[in-house]
């Protein structure tokens, strides 16, 4: 019985020896939580035996338990580096369309700009109200708009060249065609200046020859030299004025959409992102999962878990609400180990291991003993 129950010492300890070497592994893992190698005595007992005269049968493993403390905060300054101060998870939809939970907060931006982990799982939140930026609707991956339509009118400003003799300029469905002698540059545009929207040029002067045609759509603004600036007449993204006469101008307009430059993220998970036109957008809110248990969660790798019956379902809810830790961007999360612990750990392993070691030397020799005295 005593090899037997020395046995069990050995492999608790192999199996403590286990789970430290990999606390230590993994020092440097983001969002990592130690592990503790958790044991049970063994009693073989009978009805009648008492526990006063019945000896141990040795050590089983009871478990394998996570602490889910929290591990250091460090500041990495890229504004998708996310860590929970507090309780909670951080959750993940895998590309089978399963949900996993993390505290690992390493983001980035795929091509279709969601926001993903290394392995392409992506965060879950909810949209919000641009305005108040109360998040509602069903939890889903979040995606950051990479363009923001036009909210104003667009401009466009036209610099007119030199027309020849019965060269034409077509803007906005008005015609303006040079006389005999020509046009210059200044001489166009001052007939465009006084366009109003739904007016006629001004054909006045013996170098324009014609005007046909109404402005559509667009208003003109003053004449600056050979230049004039057009304006839409309603707001948002509309066709961009283009000539289609035989003359030739240059046309530079507003941009129809501006692209995303940057966000920013707070406390309680709102993403607000920054366009080209220096307008920033509520787009949507980061939701945090906790867990009646959270050492019920099965460990599914890469510093992420799943809901077990024993952890509960996850409930959701946004950053700095009650029971919910806050999110910090900008930031990340450190594993919890404490190598000097688990360093004495390892030292105590082993002591234990090699102690089981000498006692089934010790009772191999009392048994070789034993067997010498009957020869």
């Amino acid at each position: 019985m005593s090899f037997y129950t020395s046995l069990t010492g050995l492999n608790a300890a192999t199996k403590e020896l286990s789970v430290t070497s990999n606390n230590i592994a993994n020092t440097a893992t983001t969002g990592f939580k130690r592990s503790q190698a958790e044991f049970s005595d063994i009693f073989a007992t009978t009805p009648s035996s008492k526990a006063s005269n019945t000896s141990g049968a040795g050590v089983a493993l009871k478990g394998v338990q996570q602490q889910f403390t929290q591990g250091n905060i460090e500041s990495s300054g890229n504004v998708l580096d996310l860590a929970i101060s507090g309780d909670g998870f951080f959750a993940l939809q895998t590309t089978d369309g399963s949900n996993v939970y993390t505290r690992n907060g390493g983001f980035m931006l795929d091509t279709n700009n969601n926001i993903v982990n290394g392995l392409g799982q992506q965060l879950l939140g909810k949209a919000v109200d641009v305005t108040s930026g109360a998040a509602s609707g069903a939890l889903g991956p979040i995606t950051v708009p990479a363009t923001r339509a036009s909210t104003t009118a667009e401009t466009a400003k036209v610099t007119f060249s030199n027309l020849a003799a019965g060269e034409t300029i077509i803007l906005g469905g008005l015609t303006v065609t040079a006389g005999a002698d020509g046009a210059t540059a200044a001489e166009v545009a001052s007939a465009f200046k006084s366009i109003a929207a739904g007016g006629a040029a001004d054909a006045t002067g013996a170098t324009i020859a014609s005007v046909a045609g109404t402005l559509t759509g667009w208003s003109t603004g003053a004449q600056s030299g050979s230049s004039v600036t057009f304006t839409s007449t309603v707001t948002g993204d509309v066709t961009d004025i283009a000539n289609t006469g035989t003359g030739t101008a240059s046309i530079v307009s507003s941009p129809a959409s501006y692209q995303f430059t940057g966000m920013s993220i707070g406390s309680d998970g709102l993403i607000s992102v920054n366009y080209g036109d220096g307008s920033t957008i509520k787009t949507a809110k980061i939701f945090i999962a906790k867990f009646a248990s959270n050492a019920g969660l099965s460990n599914a790798g890469d510093s992420s878990y799943t809901a077990t019956n024993e952890s509960g379902a996850a409930s959701y809810g946004e950053g700095g609400t009650s029971g919910f830790g806050t999110v910090m961007s900008g930031s990340i999360e450190r594993s919890n180990v404490d190598i000097t612990t688990e360093l004495v750990d390892l030292i105590k392993a082993q002591r234990n291991f090699q102690a089981n070691a000498k006692a089934i030397e010790t009772t191999s020799s009392m048994a070789t003993t034993l067997i010498n005295i009957r020869s």
